[in-house]
C-alpha cells in the first residue's frame, strides 16, 4: 500500500490531478497486478502438489508392493508347512526302525507337495530322542517382487513338522516264545494260544475269529459284515511279529509250533486221551519212536494238555504263513510271504467211529499205520509228528534271515488251495490251542532269553488257560517311557471260565518303582463292578457274575513319571495277575491300544 501511494504522488506531480477515469484506471492496473500475483501463488502451488503427490505415490507403490510380497511370503510359509507336515505324517509310518524309508518317503511327499529337495528346497529328516517320531524341516528360498527394487532379490523360509507312529502293542511276551513249552519244560505262562474255527460261537472266547453269536453277547448285532452275527470278525485272522534283532551266523531262523494240530481231547483232556496203560505200551514199541509216551501221552490235565475242544460238531484246520520284513509296517498283509513258509494243518477227530489216539500212533495195529510214520523230511504231516510235538513250520537258511520283523499270520478260513486268501465256505468249528517259538538253529530255539528275535502278538492276544488253580503273572502290553501321560486301554473278552471267582490286577514293570492307580473298569453290559480304582484291581470275576461273553475295558493311564529301559527286552512290560483259588478252563481275547490316532502330527 505504501509503494502505491508514492506512485500516486509521483504520478500527481508529473501529470497533475489525476482524474476519475485516471483513477480508475489506476485501480484496475493495481487489480491486475494483485491478480497476477495470486496467479503466480497459485502455478508454485501446483507444482508443490505435483511432486508431493509423485513421492506419496512411490511410497504407496512401495507399501502396497511390500504387502504383496508380504503375503506372498505368508501363502508360500503355508504352503511349506502343509509339505513339512505330508511328509512327517507319511514317514513316521517307518519308525522305529527304518530311518532310510521313513526319509525317502518325507522326501518323496514334500516334494509332491511343491518342495522337492535339492530342486527347490532342502528337505532335511531326522528322528527324535523318542524312537517314534520323525521330525521333517523344509527350507525354500523364495523370490520377491516388488522388494526386489530395493535390492532384496528372494528370502529363505523354513518351516518344521514332527509327526509320530503309535505302533500295535506288543502283547504275550518278550521272549522267542508265546505260550507253554512242556516239550523243554518250560510250563509257563500257563496258557496256551487260542484259534476258533469260523462256525465256533463267540460266547466260547474267541473274539475275532468265532463268526456266530447273540444278542447277548458283546458286539453281535450282525449288521456290519453281511452274513455273519459277530461284528468284530476279523477276516484275516491273528498276526504275531517275530522281532530280529541280530542274526547268529551260520543258523537258519526256525518257526516251530507245539502242537499246531487240532486233536479233539476237550479243554481238560479227558476225551480220547490213551489210558496211562496204553501210553506206557506206545513208549515200549520196537525201535522206541516215542521215549517219553507215558509222560507225553498220559491222560487228563498234564502239563502237555493243550485242551483242544470240539465247539460245533467240526475240526478246525489252521494256516500257518510267514511273511518276511517290509517297507510298511502299518501293514501286515502286503509283507511278501516266505517260500516254503506256508503250511495248512489237518484236523483230527479221534474216537467213536474214528480210530483212538492210542491206534493213530500205534504203528502196526493195522489202524491208521501210516499216521505213525514219523518222517518230517517227507514233507508229510503225520499224527504222531503233530500231536503234542514241537513242528517246525519254517526254516529260513542261513544267510537268507533279515533283521526287521516278520509276520507270523494265524488263520482258520482258508482252504489249502489259497491259504492268503479269505473263504466264506470254511466251516470249521473247534478250537485248536497250540505254543509258538523261533530261534536260530536248536539252541537258539531252546534258549528263552529274546536277545535275538523275540515273538508277541500284535494288538490282539487269544489265550487258553487249563490248570487246576492258577496264580500267575504274564506280560500283558509293552509300554514304552515317550508313552507317558497317555492311557493304555486294555479289553478283555469272556474272562473268569473258573469254578470260583477270581481276582484281576493291572501291575507296573517291576523296573518302575511305583504302583498303578487310576485304573476305570467297565463292562459293556454298563454292570457294576468290583474294582478298586487305586490298585488296579477287580474282583469276583466269574461267569457267575455275569463275565461270560461280555467284553470289559480297562482304561489304564500311565504315570507322567514313567519310565523304563527299552533297550531290555524285558523291561516296559505291564503284567497282569491272575488269581482263581480253583480250576479254570477259560478261553479268553485280550487286546491293547495306545488311545489316539495311530499316526498324528504332535508338533
Amino acid at each position: 500500500m505504501r509503494g502505491w501511494m508514492i506512485e500516486m504522488r509521483e504520478l500527481h506531480s508529473i501529470r497533475g490531478p489525476i482524474t476519475e477515469s485516471a483513477s480508475a484506471r489506476l485501480r484496475g492496473s493495481a487489480r491486475d497486478s494483485a491478480r497476477g500475483r495470486d496467479r503466480d501463488c497459485k502455478r508454485d502451488e501446483r507444482g508443490v502438489v505435483l511432486i508431493w503427490f509423485a513421492l506419496m505415490l512411490i511410497m504407496l507403490m512401495g507399501f502396497a508392493g511390500f504387502a504383496v510380497d508380504l503375503s506372498n511370503w505368508w501363502f508360500q510359509a503355508e504352503k511349506i508347512q502343509r509339505s513339512a507336515d505330508a511328509g512327517a505324517h507319511a514317514g513316521a509310518a517307518f519308525l522305529p526302525g527304518d530311518l532310510p524309508s521313513a526319509t525317502t518317503t518325507a522326501r518323496s511327499l514334500t516334494g509332491q507337495n511343491g518342495f522337492k529337495n535339492g530342486s527347490n528346497a532342502t528337505v532335511t529328516v531326522s528322528q527324535e530322542p523318542n524312537p517314534n517320531r520323525l521330525r521333517v524341516k523344509v527350507k525354500a528360498t523364495i523370490p520377491t517382487y516388488f522388494v526386489g527394487l530395493l535390492g532384496v532379490k528372494s528370502v529363505d523360509l523354513t518351516r518344521e513338522a514332527v509327526a509320530e507312529y503309535v505302533a500295535p502293542v506288543p502283547m504275550g511276551s518278550p521272549e522267542n516264545k508265546l505260550g507253554n513249552d512242556p516239550a523243554r519244560a518250560q510250563n509257563s505262562p500257563q496258557f496256551w494260544i487260542n484259534i476258533a474255527g469260523p462256525n465256533a460261537t463267540k460266547k466260547s472266547g474267541d473274539r475275532f475269529q468265532a463268526k456266530f453269536c447273540a444278542t447277548s453277547v458283546a458286539n453281535c448285532t450282525g449288521t456290519v459284515i453281511s452274513g455273519i452275527n459277530n461284528d468284530e470278525y476279523a477276516t484275516e485272522g491273528y498276526f504275531f511279529a517275530l522281532k530280529v534283532a541280530s542274526v547268529v551266523a551260520g543258523q537258519p531262523l526256525n518257526i516251530q509250533v507245539y502242537d499246531p494240530a487240532m486233536t479233539y481231547v476237550n479243554d481238560t483232556c479227558g476225551v480220547n486221551i490213551p489210558t496211562q496203560l496204553e501210553a506206557n505200551a506206545l513208549q515200549a514199541l520196537p525201535g522206541n519212536p516215542y521215549p517219553d509216551a507215558a509222560l507225553r501221552f498220559a491222560p487228563g490235565l498234564t502239563s502237555w494238555c493243550t485242551g483242544d475242544q470240539d465247539i460245533s460238531g467240526r475240526g478246525t484246520k489252521t494256516t500257518f504263513i510267514v511273511r518276511s520284513p517290509d517297507a510298511t509296517p502299518w501293514s501286515d498283509l502286503d509283507n511278501p510271504v516266505v517260500a516254503g513258509c506256508t503250511q495248512q494243518m489237518p484236523s483230527f477227530d479221534p474216537g467213536g467211529s474214528n480210530p483212538t489216539i492210542y491206534q493213530y500212533l500205534h504203528p502196526t495195529d493195522g489202524k491208521q499205520d501210516a499216521q505213525a510214520v514219523v518222517n518230517p523230511a517227507d514233507g508229510a504231516n503225520t499224527f504222531a509228528e503233530l500231536f503234542r510235538q514241537n513242528v517246525t513250520i519254517c526254516s529260513i537258511p542261513a544267510g537268507s534271515v533279515l533283521t526287521g520283523e516278520y509276520i507270523l499270520q494265524v488263520r482258520s478260513n482258508a482252504t489249502a488251495a489259497a491259504p492268503t486268501v479269505y473263504s466264506a465256505s470254511v466251516v470249521d468249528g473247534g478250537h485248536n490251542r497250540m505254543s509258538i517259538f523261533a530261534g536260530f538253529g536248536t539252541a537258539g530255539l531252546a534258549a528263552v532269553d529274546g536277545s535275538a528275535v523275540s515273538i508277541n502278538a500284535r494288538g490282539r492276544l487269544p489265550i487258553y488257560a487249563n490248570a487246576t488253580a492258577a496264580n500267575t503273572s504274564f506280560y500283558l502290553a509293552r509300554v514304552l517311557p515317550y508313552d507317558a501321560g497317555r492311557t493304555l486301554r486294555v479289553t478283555l473278552f469272556d474272562i473268569g471260565d473258573a469254578a470260583s471267582a477270581g481276582v484281576l490286577q493291572i501291575l507296573p514293570p517291576v523296573e518302575f518303582a511305583a504302583n498303578f492307580s487310576g485304573c476305570v473298569f467297565s463292562r459293556n453290559d454298563g454292570a457294576t463292578l468290583s474294582s478298586t480304582a487305586s490298585t488296579c484291581t477287580l474282583s469276583n470275576v466269574s461267569s457267575a457274575n455275569g463275565f461270560d461273553g461280555r467284553s470289559v475295558t480297562v482304561d489304564i493311564p500311565i504315570p507322567a513319571n514313567y519310565t523304563c529301559t527299552p533297550a531290555v527286552a524285558t523291561q516296559c512290560w505291564i503284567k497282569v495277575r491272575a488269581a482263581f483259588p480253583s480250576g479254570v478252563t477259560d478261553t479268553t481275547t485280550w487286546s491293547a491300544a495306545i488311545l489316539g490316532n495311530p499316526i498324528r502330527l504332535v508338533e
